[in-house]
């Protein structure tokens, strides 16, 4: 709770003499039961709520406040993910693991001298490569480049949507008492019409300094994002490369996520594949920023009304190309509803055709089925 109430206290002068008062958040949580052989349920149920207190002290500097809560997965001290296999989900019985309290996540000063042109001071967090397939959306766990990085320092941000825009960050890392890290990227618009699009996205970061905190002192990545739209069929690519050393050796990631839409009907998606060193203690988990090596996912839904469509999803996962029979495969529903802009619901089912034992799927869990709520404000 000190973590908490503290930067508040110091942050409250602004908020007093601020000429409005913004509130914004993104709340995620979901439900699920999971069936053994026998057909037993057991049931789960996560969060992950973030919440910022915007004072805008004129019409060009503002100061936010960031917090957090995520669901515990029980005895552990790892946090639980939203739609995830049962392994990785709290138990709905633990009040103490599901309903933990909001903590201090960052403060942000933000000064817009000039037009297009902004110095932020304080907490920046920065991520590359992030995923559209739905169980790796979240870029603090799951990322083709890299996953949340979070520095104390200063970033200037500078572009707009019809040219591109661009950051750069310098500032001590919360991994490592030790370091300093120094972050770029720049999404550089080189199509921008009303019917298509073409954005090419370099990213680089690097980390100095006698205890750098994480397993690699660099990445390097690029992100190249296209879409086309000619009336009722749309099309688009989103393809991504990443780089980074692991023990001096270099750790290859790609991604490749195309979608179609015509009329009623659309289709998505993933493919994911890293390059990893081999050896006896080269394990893939310790190199790349997933829970798979490879991973395959397609979607074919169908939109019946604006409020609602229902898609059948396959996956294929390998958690480890050097270690066999650990890949396993998913065959699912999805139902979604939409209830107004910014919002859905997701009601699932699915199989898990794996005869292993699965660290995400979980032992002998077979049939599961769920919901999951997602809301931005």
């Amino acid at each position: 709770m000190r973590k908490l109430i503290l930067p508040i206290a110091l942050a409250a002068t602004g908020f007093a003499m601020a000429a409005d008062v913004e509130i914004h958040g993104n709340v995620d949580f979901d439900f699920a039961s999971y069936f053994n052989r026998d057909f037993d349920p057991t049931n789960a149920a996560n969060q992950d709520i973030d919440l910022s207190v915007t004072a805008n002290l004129d019409e060009n500097v503002s100061v936010t406040v960031f917090t957090n809560t995520k669901s515990n997965i029980t005895n552990s001290d790892q946090a639980s993910e939203i739609r995830h296999g049962l392994p990785r989900s709290t138990a709905i019985t633990s009040d103490k693991d599901r309903y933990t309290a909001f903590n201090f996540d960052g403060v942000e000063l933000r000064w817009k001298p000039f037009q297009d042109v902004s110095f932020v001071f304080g907490d920046l967090t920065y991520n590359a490569g992030t995923f559209n397939y739905y169980f790796w959306r979240d870029p603090s766990r799951y990322a083709v480049i890299s996953r949340d990085q979070s520095v104390r320092g200063f970033g200037v941000e500078v572009g707009n949507n019809k040219f591109g825009d661009g950051k750069f960050y310098i500032g001590a890392t919360d991994d490592s008492k030790a370091a300093i890290a120094v972050f770029g990227t720049y999404a550089l618009k080189l199509l921008n019409r009303p019917d298509e699009h073409l954005t090419i996205t370099p990213s680089v970061d690097w980390v100095f300094g006698s205890e750098v905190g994480r397993g690699y002192t660099y990445f390097f990545g690029t992100e190249l994002d296209y879409s086309k739209s000619l009336d009722i069929l749309n099309y688009g690519i989103y393809a991504v490369y990443g780089l980074h050393p692991y023990k001096g050796e270099a750790v290859h990631s790609f991604l490749v996520e195309p979608s179609l839409n015509y009329n009623i009907f659309n289709l998505g998606m993933s493919y994911f594949y890293a390059i990893v060193n081999k050896g006896e203690d080269y394990k893939a988990a310790d190199q790349i920023f997933t829970d798979d090596q490879m991973l395959f996912a397609i979607e074919p839904s169908f939109n019946i009304t604006k409020k609602f469509s229902l898609g059948v999803s396959f996956e294929y996962h390998d958690p480890d190309a050097e270690v066999s029979k650990d890949e396993f495969k998913f065959l699912g529903m999805n139902f979604y509803i939409y209830p107004t802009l910014n919002t859905n619901v997701t009601f699932w089912f699915g199989y898990n055709f794996s005869k292993d034992k699965n660290p995400v799927v979980g032992e002998a869990t077979k049939f599961s089925l769920g919901m999951s709520a997602h809301a931005d404000f």
